[in-house]
């Protein structure tokens, strides 16, 4: 014999919005690599085929791949370069 008072709610992904506190979006780090070196440029018989590239990554940078679980959290236009992002990072509690 099988009871039933009441179902269970469906378990589904959530696409609201749940308000984060400050702008605070906690993100998981998968992969730290050193950044693009320069072009050295062309060797002494070949002629320069590269447009004047500005935007170098800085010698002492490191590139992070993030990972952000909530990824609503994220403006949809992240990769038009009008935002600043700041990292703050805290140590896991053992």
């Amino acid at each position: 014999m099988e009871i039933v008072i009441g179902a269970t709610h469906r378990v589904e992904m959530s696409t609201r919005k749940v308000e984060s506190k400050a702008g605070v979006v906690e993100a998981r780090v998968l992969n730290v690599r050193p950044p693009r070196r320069r072009p050295q440029g062309p060797g002494p018989q070949q002629a320069e085929r590269r447009q004047g590239q500005t935007n170098f990554d800085p010698a002492a940078g490191r590139v992070l791949v993030l990972l952000v679980p909530e990824g609503y959290h994220i403006p949809q236009d992240i990769d038009s370069g009008n935002y600043r992002v700041f990292l703050r990072f805290a140590s896991r509690k053992k």
